[in-house]
């Protein structure tokens, strides 16, 4: 490594040339490295969906969910499996474990499926497979709204917003929901079916006969080959109408056929309006602010239609402005971080000439850095441009130390300064940027969990930097101080170096002294430590969410009565809580609010929370209470056990408790309250009297209940759209109406279904979800602004020591729990290989096992650092405050071996002491201006609040603990790096004279004995 320098300096232009071409490929790669939300990893999660509508959660459960479990149980590498088994059919997601081949495990689950298949209902239809990952995220969600009815909107949306988007380039999928294409429905009239002594069956089977296409082969003739098909489809409404049923008898006799909306099983409110909502997804590898500024031109296009007057397009999720908000902030601080580092460097040379130089290895490093992600085939996201914003303060380290070891040669008129003084630090600087790199090798070859999978590409980003700034360090700015020849004259002698050398000096003649000190500041942590809770990485005011926990299952009109009843109050306070907008979602058994918040809020959040809590409507079957956030937010507590009753009798128990307890808010559990169903019980053997059988009594109810599939109708101006069987709706309406439905004709005597059935009504759970096969039952809580996540397990297990669990129940925490005890461990773990590897690489480098036990004591300090930083502040140890601990053992390793590298192994007449102290001056000055850089260059994200992705965990904690842990390391390291060098330095001579008095003696010993 040395001789490269030497070849800079023997081939300027060749060397000039290779960086101007390097900042040349880091500005193109700029431009043509995609742009992401995040870097597109595979979430390792197989989703498996079956719709089975309008069943019961009991009857999905035992004829679907149970087959489904066992055998996907038998999938190797997962995790945990869940599922939710409701009226609408089932969902299973298996979390697997991170590393294992998502692809080929989705394959896997698909053939288990298919080995079951015949086990499940013959009327499913389908089982969609599903894996996932953060390339396959929206985009864009928007919604649209509008005072007149969008219901009848479908094909103006699907053919005017819908198709336009989808010919976007860049655009792979746009998803319309909420409002339902057109269908065909031929709805008989029962009795007049019952009149012409048919049958559900047989209408159903000459309806599907009627309507296919076939391949009937080819016609060879001598003017060619002609592909024949039969055709049977039907073409119009007529046709279907027309359809001959028996002698003299069409369907359109005994049925309606028309086209007929969906019958609404959900709906939305954007800012009291009925609306209706888009998703768009973007290509893999497009450029996700690109593609985006494409998709929101066309949509302006499409507000200037003059079809679209009256409605009203809302961008709700916009994946681009997160995007771009978030490195505008990044950058924002990044320039402010390296404006300030400038000031402390210039601070330390003045001159200004000697400062620009060394500012030069942070452009030409991050465009290295550029063009090396691009080569390798990275995107730019925000977990990159995380790692390239902390290693801006690190980037000139290896430059200042290089520039002010040429600095000290050239004072001392040595033959070849530069190359002399760079040799001088080589070492130096090896070993400081490889300790940095390999706190983060855990992170990549370790246990993989989401944290570490993230990590990676902060980690990825940083390291290519520091290798870049190496290279640059070595070459570059050499280069340049040969060829510019900057006259620089520094003081000898300055006042912080004579204070130095003689605390130093005391410190190191006073040994016992300053170890007592020592260990009393490390002694110290226990404060902090008791003092600093467990933080949470959950930092968002943008938005809040009410859930209105509706108790039954109602209409879905009284749902939006709700809805908007709650609505109308937020509305008329809308000013006074700060809110820009509000987006309701609603089904008959649950309903939530989506408060989207003004960027300046008028009070803080938890107030404006409490003051809406106070107003909130009084509801007979709902309890609003904000919601919990995502399933990895609060706190949850998933009870499990073989029976739903105990779960929710143990539920009952523990929800009072836990809502006395201070500091939870929003206690509730999942089940939303008793719902019932209508049991039919039909009479078998009346049944089979009458010459038929149960299951063609229960298809006649599911017929008039729901309807039958047919076979699509292909012939509509809109495409293929659904064509289904049906009784009249008014056997829907109520329970009366249903009893008096016409099942069966015999002997001219018509049987209705209160003739051979009997009805009872029975209570019923909304849901019913399993843990790992189990059934479980989840409670949920907020935290209060200043409720630590450690104090909410205490207060959880107290709580639960109150209850008495009966043999086989049980629960286990989730949510933020669940994500912070893993992470938290993991980086625990990690962190202690990264120092293991720290000592390793330093002793490899240096050779020697004294140097690295010396320095290694630092990092011990910087611990010392960061919690006194957190407890001054008043912040949390959250994972980003741990990431930040990691990020801080590399670079606090660096002043140690700035400081310690060139004492090396002594061999003048000098004394060790002397040699220690000369050292420590000569090195006092790069180690105060690469800490200075470092420490001012974070500065920005310590008191700013800058989000990770614009809403994800803040930036401060991990700035925090860098700063902290540094400032303290770095006052420490001065006097106790080389206090424990000299220790074990003497320790060794020591030791050694030992060995050698008892091998004499051992000699004159063995001598006599001769």
């Amino acid at each position: 490594m040395p001789n490269i320098t030497a070849l800079a300096l023997k081939r300027p232009v060749t060397t000039f040339m290779l960086f101007i071409s390097l900042l040349l490929l880091g500005a193109a790669s700029s431009r043509l490295l995609p742009l992401e939300m995040f870097p597109g990893i595979d979430i390792p999660r197989v989703f498996v969906q079956v719709p089975y509508q309008g069943s019961t959660p009991a009857e999905v459960e035992r004829d679907i969910t149970l087959i489904l479990e066992e055998s996907l149980a038998t999938l190797s590498g997962i995790d945990e499996m869940h599922s939710e088994s409701n009226q609408d059919g089932v969902q299973i997601w298996m979390n697997l474990k991170w590393g294992e081949n998502i692809a080929s495990k989705a394959l896997q689950a698909r053939e288990r499926i298919d080995s079951v298949r015949h086990l499940l209902p013959a009327d499913l239809e389908r089982i969609f497979v599903m894996q996932f990952s953060t390339s396959d995220m929206s985009i864009l969600t928007l919604r649209l709204s509008s005072e007149r009815e969008l219901a009848n909107a479908y094909d103006l949306l699907d053919k005017q917003l819908k198709r336009p988007l989808e010919r976007v380039p860049g655009v792979s999928k746009v998803e319309l929901y909420g409002v339902e294409q057109k269908r065909i429905e031929v709805r008989l009239d029962a009795n007049k079916v019952m009149a012409a002594n048919l049958s559900i069956a047989e209408l159903r089977g000459k309806l599907l006969a009627q309507n296919f296409i076939q391949n009937g082969g080819q016609l060879r003739s001598t003017s060619g080959v002609l592909q024949v098909l039969p055709q049977g489809e039907f073409k119009n409404l007529e046709q279907i109408k027309a359809l001959p049923i028996s002698d003299g008898l069409t369907l359109g006799d005994i049925s309606e056929v028309l086209y007929s909306l969906p019958e609404k099983r959900e709906g939305r409110h954007l800012d009291q309006t009925y609306a209706v909502g888009l998703n768009i997804f973007k290509e893999s590898g497009a450029n996700l602010v690109e593609v985006a500024n494409r998709v929101l031109k066309v949509v302006n296009e499409v507000e200037n239609n003059p079809q679209f007057d009256g409605i009203n397009l809302y961008v709700m999720e916009d994946q681009a402005d997160a995007v771009e908000r978030s490195l505008s902030d990044l950058l924002l601080a990044g320039l402010l971080g390296a404006l300030l580092s400038f000031i402390v460097l210039y601070l330390f040379l003045r001159n200004l000439m000697m400062t620009a130089i060394i500012v030069t290895s942070v452009p030409v490093s991050i465009a290295i850095t550029l063009g090396a992600m691009y080569m390798l085939g990275y995107t730019l996201n925000i977990l990159s441009m995380m790692g390239l914003l902390l290693a801006v303060g690190m980037l000139i380290d290896n430059a200042v130390v290089v520039t002010e070891s040429v600095l000290q040669e050239q004072a001392k008129k040595t033959p070849q300064p530069i190359l002399t003084g760079v040799n001088k630090v080589t070492l130096a600087v090896i070993a400081g940027t490889l300790t940095t790199a390999i706190v983060f090798l855990p992170n990549i070859v370790g246990v993989k969990v989401e944290l570490t999978v993230f990590l990676e590409h902060v980690a990825m980003s940083i390291c290519i930097s520091l290798a870049a700034s190496l290279l640059v360090a070595k070459t570059l700015i050499p280069l340049m101080l040969h060829k510019i020849n900057v006259k620089h004259t520094q003081k000898v002698d300055s006042k912080l170096q004579r204070f130095y050398i003689k605390s130093l000096s005391w410190s190191l003649n006073h040994p016992k002294v300053s170890a007592f000190i020592a260990v009393l500041m490390l002694a110290s942590t226990a404060l902090p430590l008791s003092m600093v809770g467990e933080g949470s990485d959950n930092n968002d005011k943008d938005r809040l969410y009410i859930n209105y926990n509706i108790e039954g299952r109602h209409s879905l009109a009284v749902s939006e009565a709700l809805v908007s009843q709650m609505e109308q109050y937020l509305y008329d306070n809308k000013q006074e809580f700060g809110i820009e907008s509000i987006y309701s979602y609603y089904h008959p058994e649950r309903a939530t609010s989506t408060l989207i918040m003004n960027k300046e809020l008028p009070d803080d959040i938890e107030k404006l929370k409490e003051k809406m809590k106070q107003g909130f409507p009084k509801f007979s079957i709902a309890k609003p209470q904000f919601g919990w956030g995502g399933n990895n937010s609060g706190v949850r507590l998933t009870l499990t056990g073989p029976a739903t009753s105990e779960l929710v009798r143990i539920s009952q128990q523990l929800i009072p408790l836990l809502s006395a307890v201070e500091g939870l808010t929003d206690v509730n559990s999942e089940l939303t309250g008793s719902q019932q169903e209508l049991i039919i019980e039909i009479n078998r053997e009346l049944v089979n009297r009458l010459g038929t059988d149960v299951a063609t009594v229960s298809q006649n109810i599911a017929t008039a209940m729901r309807g039958t599939p047919l076979r699509s109708f292909r012939h509509d101006p809109s495409g293929e759209i659904r064509f289904e069987l049906a009784m009249d709706y008014q056997y829907r309406q109520s329970l009366e109406a249903m009893e008096n439905m016409p099942i069966l004709r015999v002997n001219n005597r018509v049987y209705r279904l209160a003739d051979i059935a009997t009805t009872k009504l029975q209570p019923r759970l909304e849901k019913i979800r399993h843990f790992n096969r189990q059934t479980s039952l989840t409670l949920g809580a907020n935290l209060e602004k200043d409720f630590s996540m450690d104090k909410a397990r205490e207060a959880l297990k107290q709580a639960l020591d109150q209850i008495h669990f009966k043999e086989g129940y049980g629960y286990r925490f989730g949510g933020g729990f669940e994500r912070n005890d893993e992470s938290q461990g993991i980086m625990v773990t990690n962190m202690l290989l990264a120092i293991c590897l720290i000592y390793i690489v330093m002793a490899a480098v240096f050779e020697s096992l004294l140097m690295p036990t010396a320095i290694i004591t630092s990092i011990l300090f910087s611990i010392t650092g960061v919690f006194w930083a957190l407890f001054i502040t008043g912040t949390g140890m959250s994972v980003m405050a741990m990431i930040g601990i990691l990020i801080l053992m590399g670079i606090v390793v660096n002043n140690g071996i700035v400081l310690v590298e060139h004492i090396g192994n002594p061999k003048s007449d000098e004394p060790l002491l002397d040699i220690i102290v000369s050292t420590c001056q000569s090195r006092l000055r790069p180690v105060l201006m690469t800490v200075g850089t470092t420490v001012v260059g974070l500065i920005p994200l310590a008191l700013g609040d800058t989000q990770v992705g614009g809403g994800g965990p803040p930036y401060g904690p991990m700035a925090i603990a860098i700063i902290g842990g540094l400032v303290f390391s770095t006052f420490t390291s001065l006097y106790l790096v080389p206090l424990c060098y000299l220790g074990l330095y003497r320790l060794r001579e020591a030791s050694a004279r030992g060995l050698g008095n008892a091998l004499r003696f051992n000699d004159k010993y063995l001598a006599k004995l001769k």
